[in-house]
């Protein structure tokens, strides 16, 4: 299969290209505005992918110039893994599991409460209350 840079209509330009969960080129582009911040993927199988979470917008960033820069780095081999896991495993301590007085002494963060529940709250308590006021009146 020959990989070629994908032909891209969008109004952002190509930042880069790198290789899509199907095994496609993707390529990768800016977004404009107040999510400028983030990457997306336009893919020719898969899509726009637009996920702005960290594990999506890490693998947005890792991406190449060219495709001749792509298959570069495809072919070159990935660094081993620690060849004594088991070494390393044994120095690191496991760390105490918190007693039950720990965890209920942290404060909880205080959550609002949404606003249709408010509004709901209220026009249940003024339709008790204005039902209770006309029976005793």
């Amino acid at each position: 299969m020959a990989d070629v840079m994908p032909v891209r209509t969008s109004t952002n330009k190509v930042e880069g290209i790198n290789r899509c969960e199907c095994g496609s080129v993707r390529t990768i582009h800016r977004a404009r505005g107040k999510r400028a911040k983030f990457l997306y993927s336009i893919c020719d199988d898969c899509g726009t992918n637009q996920q702005t979470g960290k594990f999506w917008q890490d693998k947005f960033n890792q991406y190449y110039s060219s495709v001749e820069a792509l298959q570069e780095a495809e072919r070159q081999p990935q660094e081993p893994e620690q060849s004594e896991p088991e070494a390393v495993a044994d120095k690191v301590e496991p760390e105490p599991m918190p007693t039950e007085t720990e965890t209920l002494s942290e404060p909880e963060p205080e959550t609002k409460p949404k606003a249709w529940r408010v509004i709901l709250t209220g026009i249940v308590l003024g339709g008790l209350t204005g039902g209770v006021i006309t029976r005793l009146s």
